[in-house]
């Protein structure tokens, strides 16, 4: 159909969304990822740098010097090497462990946590030439395109205002020691560094948002498709099934909430319970505003009592009005003696008791 090919113009359902979740479709970017681990990355090395320098400096000296005081054995060696080895990973894994962390955050914060087994099964359909040659002439490749363009253009750029930043200190580098050359080279790199992640940053975030824009507007839906969805969630037996639960639960609270103020409560008095109320300035007759059989009629008479709301058995009449008058619903004529005998019963009561 035309609609279905070219009219997307309705939002993706939660159930269109959930199924392409279970697919393995899920709005992800990659380079917002890399990003914000090679910032987090320069950050701490810039902040850790000198600590980490000094402790490795002064293990390799330690180690040098003492392999350079005795004739070492192999097993000597050995220990050597493994304490060196030791030091380096103290020094190095906080680094690594707080980079992972970071890029976990990052990956759960995009798709949430939980696993898509789709997307790591293997896709022969990916392998056509005609899908990737597809893809590469797609708006998305056209994309990605512009993307790594304005990538390399900035990193250039970058790169080049630092180099211009530091051309009036190269005629005094001959007068300067190694490590101030070494120290002025470092600062120079980091502040490069720096700004050509906070820049790919930037485009990261911007890839984002477009990878999101893409995978909504790839999971709009044509009228006749959320036409059909809805006919289908009404045709699944687990959806009529939780739709009917929602309902019993949502009219049975309601129901108990109006029993707390209705007059009088009819009962079988185990199997049926009927709350009526009456107002005869609102109504022409008593209405039924609760009722229920087996657990929900104890519950209205559990209610009624902790209301003070009267409690009379009448089995038939309890029976009958069960079965013939719907909730909200006056009650017939043909019951209004026997209804009427009753509230003139609890008013008596209530009046002797005022009194």
């Amino acid at each position: 159909m035309a609609e279905d090919n070219f009219d997307k113009s309705e939002e993706p359902t939660p159930r269109r969304l959930d199924k392409a979740r279970e697919e393995g479709q899920v709005s992800r970017s990659i380079e917002l990822s890399a990003a914000i681990v090679l910032l987090t990355g320069i950050l701490l090395t810039q902040r850790r740098a000198p600590g980490m320098l000094l402790t490795l400096r002064r293990t390799m000296a330690d180690a040098l010097s003492r392999a350079t005081a005795v004739d070492l054995t192999p097993v000597q060696v050995g220990v050597l090497v493994r304490g060196v080895g030791g030091v380096i990973l103290e020094t190095v894994a906080p680094l690594t462990f707080t980079i992972a962390l970071v890029a976990f955050g990052v990956t759960v914060a995009q798709i949430g946590l939980r696993l898509y087994p789709k997307r790591i099964t293997p896709d022969l359909t990916k392998l056509s030439p005609l899908k990737g040659l597809t893809r590469i002439f797609s708006k998305n490749g056209f994309v990605q395109l512009v993307k790594s363009a304005a990538k390399i253009s900035l990193v250039g750029w970058i790169a080049w205002q630092t180099i211009l930043g530091l051309q009036k200190s190269v005629p005094a580098i001959g007068l300067r020691a190694p490590r101030e050359i070494l120290d002025e080279a470092g600062a120079g790199l980091g502040k490069m560094l720096l700004r050509v992640v906070f820049m790919l940053t930037v485009i990261a975030i911007l890839d984002y948002a477009w990878q999101r824009y893409e995978f909504k507007q790839g999971l709009r839906m044509s009228r006749s498709e959320v036409k059909q969805e809805q006919k289908q969630s009404e045709a699944d037996p687990k959806v009529k099934q939780r739709l009917r639960r929602s309902y019993r639960s949502f009219s049975g609270n309601k129901m108990l909430a109006a029993a707390g103020g209705a007059d009088v409560v009819v009962t079988n008095p185990t199997h049926f319970a009927v709350a009526l109320r009456y107002d005869a300035n609102e109504m022409g007759a008593p209405r039924v505003v609760a009722k229920g059989v087996g657990e929900l009629a104890l519950r209205i008479k559990e209610v009624a009592r902790k209301n003070g709301v009267p409690i009379v058995e009448r089995r038939a009449l309890a029976r009958v009005l069960y079965r013939t008058v719907k909730v909200g619903e006056e009650i017939p004529s043909a019951m209004y003696r026997a209804v009427a005998e009753i509230l003139a019963y609890i008013y008596a009561l209530q009046a002797q008791r005022a009194v």
